[in-house]
């Protein structure tokens, strides 16, 4: 019964969960499938990034290797890669392991000793704890380059090395064939050439992108230490390492990177030396931006700073500074993969134009019918024209 003048009420159902014995086991198994491979990953990490670090290194020398199989045979070409490339490796290890141990120890003392000293001219710079985090990262450095550091690393890393070497050359000499291998499965020789065209694609993009970006690295770090040279900063090429490390997240890394020696400069007190900084980071900047970064998504790969940080993030939690450069080469690769695919939405029905009204037959000028116009067939459609415009208002 309800009241004269009021709606009734719509009777609503009551739904309930119910949980049966399958699905309670399903969630408990999903929930102990998870687990073991968490335990796995964590029990497996290092080989795990060994295999990164292995099949990053191969796909880049595959470039090297296919160029000097044009006129060699492949096995002298894998052999010469990479011996050349251990060589190039070794060499620019140990000189770059010098110089960043011989400038570190200046570097600890010097820029924390900058920070203080823009904390007491900054109140802003004092709340963000400038000399705290200062003091972090050069002893993050020191840590990581330092005398002590690298006697204790060198005992563990040539093992280390030996192995990502070998798995390296073994993924160089058999990989193509168990990537042949995979694409062999797929039955459908449609989807077999067009997942084997993915895979080239990807292939060619991501490395060329990647090689770019090294060699950027390499130039933006020379110009950098050069001037940071010329300007009496301390640790010269520990500055432009990072700026040029950090260069490779593109439209805003070297900004970020050129934060160190701004810092460093502060107990300089000659401000042309700002000036000097601000000009060399923002131009480098611009020239990345509007030339470097154009014809490389031109002729290479689009890719945002979004996926070399999160790339770097990751690989630099799990792995250390190591691990956030492959860990970013690895996600350029996997977007490389996705910039490859098609677009399915290309080959769906385009849908139907609009209607469009017919116009005013007001505005239609009248025409007289053609002289030459004659027999019943060429006449219908006369009559039928005249007789629009007759009988519209």
């Amino acid at each position: 019964m309800t009241d004269a003048g009021s709606t009734p009420r719509a009777r609503t159902r009551a739904r309930r969960v119910r949980l049966t014995a399958g699905s309670t086991l399903l969630v408990i198994g999903a929930v102990f499938a998870a687990a073991v491979l968490v335990a796995l990953f964590e029990a497996a990490r290092r080989p795990l990034g060994w295999a990164l670090v292995a099949s990053v290194l191969a796909w880049l020398l595959s470039w090297v290797i296919g160029l000097l199989d044009r006129w060699i045979p492949r096995g002298i070409a894998i052999a010469i890669a990479a011996v050349g490339f251990g060589i190039l490796l070794s060499g620019a290890w140990v000189g770059v392991s010098a110089t960043i141990q011989s400038e570190v120890g200046q570097l600890r003392t010097d820029l924390p000793r900058a920070a203080r000293d823009l904390e007491q001219r900054y109140e802003a710079v004092a709340e963000f704890r400038l000399s705290a985090r200062a003091e972090a990262f050069v002893t993050s450095l020191h840590d990581r380059f330092g005398t002590r550091a690298q006697v204790a690393e060198a005992a563990g890393t040539v093992p280390t090395y030996l192995v990502i070497g070998i798995l390296m050359l073994f993924l160089v000499g058999y990989g193509p064939r168990y990537i042949s291998a995979g694409l062999g499965q797929i039955s459908d020789p449609v989807k077999r050439e067009s997942a084997a065209a993915i895979l080239d694609r990807a292939s060619r993009t991501g490395r060329a992108y990647l090689l770019v970006a090294l060699a950027q690295v390499i130039v933006v770090t020379a110009i950098c230490s050069l001037v940071f040279y010329l300007l009496d900063l301390p640790a010269p090429f520990v500055l432009g390492l990072l700026v040029g490390s950090l260069g490779a997240i593109p439209y805003l890394g070297i900004l970020i990177g050129g934060l160190a020696p701004l810092i460093a400069a502060a107990t300089n007190p000659n401000r042309t030396v700002y000036l000097v900084l601000t000009v060399l980071l923002v131009g480098l900047q611009l020239v990345e931006a509007l030339v470097v970064r154009r014809r490389v998504d031109r002729h290479t790969l689009r890719v945002g700073p979004a996926v070399a940080l999160i790339g770097a993030i990751i690989g630099y939690g799990l792995y250390g500074l190591g691990g956030a450069i492959y860990g970013a080469a690895a996600l350029v690769f996997l977007w490389a993969l996705l910039q490859a695919m098609p677009d399915r939405s290309a080959g769906a029905p385009a849908p139907p134009p609009p209607p469009v009204d017919d116009p005013p037959t007001d505005d239609l000028p009248a025409e007289d019918p053609p002289a030459a116009a004659t027999g019943p067939a060429s006449a219908a459609p006369d009559a039928g024209r005249v007789r629009t415009l007759e009988i519209s208002p």
